[in-house]
């Protein structure tokens, strides 16, 4: 198993640019994020990849997911040679199988998932953070959800940043500033970030909006939370057939699938079926390894509609 010299850094884990006039949920996911042991330490790489994956847009869903695994890019290699060996030792590469959490039940990757699971604990330098937001909280940008969208479709349009939907709008927010907010305290001046963001909504392209928008989007979040300089700052989507991007990737969609179901059951009160393969993922998504550092936020609408954040202990739960 390779070795890293240099595997989390200690916090406390302080953001000085964020003040009240930041939003309320980035200064709620900075405020978790500062009271956090350890994250990732990437100063000794020369880039740091960030996935993504979102899951719980489904009707009977009571919970919106956001998946991501912020990684080094550097030490991937060992990673990528190891899990396209369990794809030929499970033929999941002829015919070219997406490992997807829909399809746990699906014969060879059920097969390969304990493999799976076990070399990304081992060899994945990162963070994998699953953000909840609960259904009944409309908005996190704003108390009103027609006047929030209203306003964030027109900033978006005014700073030409793209014509949106304003539950497009929200859901692209929602997902750059957590993504800005971690890079704060995880990337470092001068290194090579990219973002590789799975097929959705918020990356489509369409008559009055594309890709390019989002990546705007996303440059122009980062220097809210960091006044850090990035040598470069890529963007894209999966790429065809490729086992290591593309399992990177599957982890996001794992995670972003699972907790979705756990709220469900736990906190929502519905019997959700967990399945075997589903169970080992959410057990390994309750554990760190000695690489990877997993987080699990959620947040919840109180009855006097205020919010609830709160790190999700899995390990309490199973």
């Amino acid at each position: 198993m390779k070795q890293f010299s240099k595997i989390f850094k200690k916090g406390p884990f302080e953001f000085p640019s964020i003040s009240d006039s930041h939003p309320l949920y980035g200064r709620l996911l900075a405020e978790e994020i500062s009271k956090l042991n350890s994250l990732p330490d990437f100063s000794e790489d020369d880039g740091v990849f960030i996935f993504s994956d979102f899951g719980g847009e489904h009707n009977g869903a009571n919970f919106t997911t956001y998946s991501f695994l912020i990684c080094s890019a550097d030490k991937r290699m060992v990673f990528e040679k190891e899990v396209n060996d369990i794809r030929l030792k499970y033929k999941l590469n002829d015919p070219w199988k997406e490992l997807s959490y829909k399809d746990l039940r699906y014969g060879p990757i059920k097969r390969a998932l304990d493999d799976i699971l076990d070399i990304a604990d081992k060899l994945i330098h990162g963070l994998l953070i699953t953000i909840s937001i609960d259904k009944n909280i409309e908005s996190v940008f704003g108390l009103n959800k027609k006047d929030t969208h209203q306003e964030l479709v027109a900033f978006l349009k005014n700073n030409d940043l793209g014509l949106w939907k304003g539950n497009e709008a929200e859901k692209l927010l929602r997902v750059c500033h957590p993504i800005a907010i971690f890079l704060s305290v995880l990337a470092e001046n001068g290194q090579k970030l990219l973002w590789l963001c799975d097929h959705d909504s918020i990356n489509s392209n369409g008559n009055s909006r594309d890709f390019t928008h989002t990546q705007k989007v996303l440059v122009k979040t980062l220097p809210i939370y960091s006044d850090n300089k990035y040598e470069l700052l890529g963007f894209a989507k999966p790429f065809k057939d490729d086992a290591g991007t593309s399992d990177l990737l599957s982890l996001t969609d794992f995670t972003a699938g699972a907790i979705q179901e756990v709220l469900q059951n736990e906190l929502s009160g519905k019997n959700v079926n967990v399945t075997d393969e589903k169970g080992k993922i959410i057990r390994w998504m309750g554990t760190d390894s000695q690489f990877l550092k997993k987080i699990n936020f959620a947040f919840s609408k109180r009855d006097d509609g205020d919010w609830d954040i709160s790190n999700v202990e899995l390990s309490a739960i199973l």
